[in-house]
């Protein structure tokens, strides 16, 4: 037997995770084996039940029992395989070990494969690499949209200025014109008050040459059928004139000029504010006074019948609907083991049994029970984590068509749908179900005006 064994490849005894001879090997249901302890290692550093080799996510922790056979045979292998130099040798990494920095097989302690290591920052480099390129790409779309927004505010901004000096001159002319038209009247109403000076001179003259004659009866004055009795003049000590009458234009100018700018900087905006939507949620739903927070209870709630209302999984959409743009939203997980979060088109399908995908109006990121993350795709995508997010956050980019999950805390981006949106899109919210109390936390909408 020791000879048909020295006859296979070696890779056939090698573990995926730490490449080397097989220790304990166990055997899960997608049929790849590891070495018991690297398994659990590697399920214990991610929270989550999945094949590190082919990516499958299983909805229990599967029993891991020590496949005997493939134990057997790998012993033997270790016993009997051909003697060969060493390429590479597995070293400890804990420091003061007393190995020397070589591993002693049966001694289970922080090691690293230097090969797997070299593989991992090879991955890193062309990662990084293709990081340059998006940030390439978004950097001269950023340029152009930038070139493009303030071109449009500068052509705006000339010409509110040109209707601001063709306003302030205009007012200036109609200033003028009122003016003149007050001197005008002045000047009238200087000539007739001469005149009767005149005819009041006149009579007090004629007064004196009558003086000593009884027969002649003295004039007096009085005002003409056709001129302007002094008592009945306008009162000019009410009418002034406004020197600086264009700093309302000029305000009212930048005003019109700063709502463009908020509209713009809205439009521009990666954020949104975010409040549920009572009228769409399951009757199973509990949401807090200020709109932020969503949980499950174990009783239905009376409610009134809306078409709105997801009447069979507990679900619930956001009041806020969005056509274009781009927004961000981070909703707190906490410790939860089962939700929902991501966005939903406008005219879903909210009665009766349904599936979350795309095709149907979903694009969606869960945590399913016992620790699997997945994009809700037509099959779902498990997606591996590195750290369990506490945060998640949500960003739309309604116009690219793509939706983004990231881990608040790390920073790390989890998943993308890239599609094409014709429909208005709400964002959507699953607290999961209640788990025997373990899942009783509350889904909180924790930002509402943040940006990346």
């Amino acid at each position: 037997m020791a000879s048909t064994i020295s006859l296979l490849c070696e890779k056939s005894f090698l573990c995926f995770l730490c490449r080397d001879i097989f220790v304990s090997p166990v055997t899960i249901p997608c049929g790849h084996s590891f070495c018991k302890t690297c398994l659990c290692q590697s399920w214990t550093k991610h929270q989550s039940t999945f094949c590190p080799q082919c990516k499958r996510v299983f909805s229990k922790r599967p029993d891991l029992s020590v496949n005997r056979i493939l134990a057997d045979v790998s012993d033997n292998y270790r016993t009997n395989r051909p003697q060969k130099p060493p390429i590479e040798k597995s070293v400890c990494i804990r420091p003061h070990c007393s190995t020397n920095g070589l591993l002693d097989e049966t001694k289970f302690h922080v090691e690293v494969n230097l090969g797997k290591m070299i593989q991992e920052r090879q991955q890193k480099i062309e990662r990084l690499k293709y990081s340059v390129q998006l940030l390439k790409t978004s950097c001269h779309r950023e340029v152009c949209e930038s070139q493009r927004v303030f071109s449009t505010l500068v052509n705006s901004m000339e010409k509110s200025h040109k209707l601001v000096v063709a306003a302030i001159e205009e007012r200036q002319q109609e200033e003028q014109r009122k003016v003149e038209r007050l001197v005008r009247e002045l000047e009238l109403e200087i000539k007739e008050l001469r005149r009767q000076e005149q005819r009041k001179e006149f009579g007090s003259q004629m007064l004196l040459n009558s003086d000593g004659n009884d027969d002649l009866e003295p004039a007096v004055p009085s005002c003409a059928s056709s001129a302007i009795c002094p008592t009945d003049m306008k009162d000019w000590s009410k009418v002034s004139m406004e020197t600086d009458p264009c700093i309302a234009i000029t305000r009212r100018a930048l005003s019109d000029m700063m709502n463009m700018l908020k509209e713009e900087v809205n439009r521009l905006s990666k954020s949104a504010v975010i409040h549920l939507s009572p009228k769409t949620a399951h009757p199973s739903l509990s949401i807090s006074e200020d709109r932020k927070q969503v949980r499950h209870t174990d009783k239905l709630h009376e409610v009134p019948d809306n078409p709105k209302r997801f009447d069979r999984v507990a679900n619930i959409l956001s009041r806020e609907s969005f056509g274009a743009g781009r927004y961000y939203w981070e909703v707190e997980v906490g410790d939860k083991v089962e939700w929902i979060v991501g966005v939903v088109r406008q005219s879903i399908n909210r009665k009766g049994k349904f599936t979350v995908c795309p095709a149907n109006g979903f694009w969606t990121l869960s945590l399913r029970p016992g620790g699997q993350y997945a994009a809700n795709s037509q099959p779902a995508t498990p997606v591996a984590v590195e750290e369990k997010p506490r945060k998640v956050a949500v960003f739309l980019d309604y116009d690219e068509g793509h939706v983004s999950f990231y881990c608040v805390e790390a920073g790390v981006h989890i998943y993308t749908f890239r599609d094409s949106f014709t429909d208005r899109l709400h964002p959507f919210f699953s607290p999961g179900r209640l788990h025997s109390g373990r899942n009783s936390a509350p889904l909180i909408i924790t930002s509402s005006c943040c940006s990346i």
